[in-house]
């Protein structure tokens, strides 16, 4: 299964971006990676001598997974899934904190077919991700 979320939203304005595709299968336990080439499309992008390796990717990595996981403890799956997240984009003025996170979730969830209520979302004061006792009130 597989899965790309791009988010792309203004709030009051300030624009929120960010691009993440995740690949899924069936495993033992639940396990997230991010493939090494999850930055290539940079070279695409602005030439095959782009640099791959930013300061800001390790960011961007750990933003990734948190979005899987937390995508991850809300779809109540039975079983075990291995998602890899193949590729992270970043926008250099419109990417702000939270925005990978919020679209790894939602990438996850397209993946799999389903939907995340509440829903993670980036607001004005930052990215908010609603925790189960919220979506029950």
């Amino acid at each position: 299964m597989q899965g790309e979320f791009r988010l792309r939203q203004m709030v009051g304005r300030m624009g929120h971006a960010a691009d993440v595709a995740v690949a899924i299968e069936s495993a033992d336990r639940d396990e997230v990676s991010v493939a090494p080439d999850a930055f290539t499309w940079l070279r695409d992008v602005y030439g095959p001598r782009a640099v791959i390796d930013r300061p800001v990717n390790d960011r961007l990595v750990a933003e990734a997974v948190e979005g899987v996981r937390y995508a991850l403890t809300r779809v109540g799956r039975p079983g075990g899934l291995k998602v890899t997240v193949t590729k992270i984009v970043d926008f250099p003025v419109d990417t702000a904190d939270g925005d990978v996170t919020v679209a790894a979730a939602h990438a996850v969830c397209l993946a799999l077919g389903t939907k995340l209520q509440p829903a993670p979302r980036p607001t004005a004061d930052g990215a908010v991700f609603p925790t189960s006792d919220e979506a029950s009130s």
